[in-house]
């Protein structure tokens, strides 16, 4: 099994084991006053658990070259039939269109809740059960452009058999792919451009900016009520709102940077014609990590989560002044 398989799925089952650390730490230890937003915190962990469980999986590998951007799993090792691991391609591409909403969707949330907007706290759950279905709406919509314009052809096959599959020591039918081929040759010897990744790569720049603008004005004016309520009273809900939403930021900041950015890179270069394998390797192990890492602000910055770990771990740890039995020599 090739070390990068079996580091892909040690990753991802560091990425289960923190998530379901984190679903039993807000169902058991959070404070009363985090409310009906304990739904949320919960779904974007069992988002990231099923990121984490497909990773686990399919093992997929990035790879990108001259004008190619692409997601391949190999059959031969994955833990699920073939059919499923075709799917498995789309469904890596759709949860990186739901994570963007996922981000929004939570600040839009939070920025509701400080500034104690009638909007939320009228039918509060169905209002936090509508936002959920949002992102839902958006990884379908994602499904169904990238399975539509970014599925396997003939021009990309070609080229996996000459750039790739010699490498791998692999045969076309051992691999499932889907991505972005932005030039194919023509019959003269040039080049004509694929515009169905073009309008791909269009719905996912609109969905990013629509993400990233949400998440720039919510966080701001959150930030703003927050420095305002806590001038005025420092109290224990102004805490806790000060921990939710620096949690929240690095949240967000954290797939940014082994998300976002490598792949946007990736497909940058790919435009161009310019793009390079290790574009691809990059964002391989990057994703990977996102899962991993996430978790890790909810446990250090929220306070009862964070006591509740380091009283786990004072389990372990010898009670100061105590004294060991003495045993009698014979």
């Amino acid at each position: 099994m090739p070390a990068r398989v079996i580091f892909q799925r040690f990753l991802a089952s560091l990425g289960l084991l923190n998530n379901a650390i984190l679903i039993i730490l807000i169902w058991k230890k959070s404070p009363k006053k985090l409310g009906n937003y304990k739904i949320l915190m919960i779904y974007i962990a069992v988002f990231e658990i099923l990121y984490s469980l497909l990773d686990l999986l399919t093992t997929p590998e990035c790879f990108s070259k001259d004008s190619v951007f692409l997601i391949i799993i190999n059959l031969n090792s994955t833990f699920v039939p073939e059919f499923v691991a075709t799917c498995a391609t789309v469904a890596y591409c759709s949860l990186f269109g739901m994570s963007l909403a996922i981000f929004a969707i939570h600040f839009v949330y939070r920025h509701l809740v400080v500034e104690k907007s009638p909007l939320i706290f009228q039918n509060h759950v169905r209002k936090i059960l509508l936002l959920i279905l949002f992102t839902i709406l958006i990884g379908c919509s994602w499904t169904t452009s990238t399975a539509y314009l970014c599925g396997s052809n003939i021009y990309a096959d070609e080229y996996l058999t000459r750039q790739y599959l010699p490498l791998k020591n692999l045969n076309l039918p051992d691999i499932k792919y889907i991505g972005s081929f932005f030039r194919f040759p023509d019959e003269n010897g040039g080049f004509h451009y694929n515009w169905n990744s073009f309008i791909a790569l269009s719905f996912m720049l609109i969905l990013i900016n629509l993400s990233f603008l949400t998440v720039f004005y919510c966080g701001y004016r959150i930030y703003k009520t927050i420095n305002t309520l806590s001038s005025i009273s420092s109290s224990a809900e102004s805490s806790l709102n000060s921990q939710l939403f620096w949690a929240l930021v690095f949240q967000t900041i954290i797939p940014v940077i082994l998300m976002h950015i490598p792949a946007c890179a990736a497909f940058s270069f790919s435009i161009f014609d310019y793009s390079f394998e290790l574009l691809g390797e990059i964002p391989t192990v990057t994703i990977l990590l996102y899962p991993v890492l996430d978790p890790l602000p909810n446990f250090c910055i929220i306070k009862n989560y964070r006591q509740a770990i380091l009283g786990f771990f004072r389990c372990f740890k010898p009670r100061a002044g105590s004294v060991q039995p003495h045993t009698r020599t014979v």
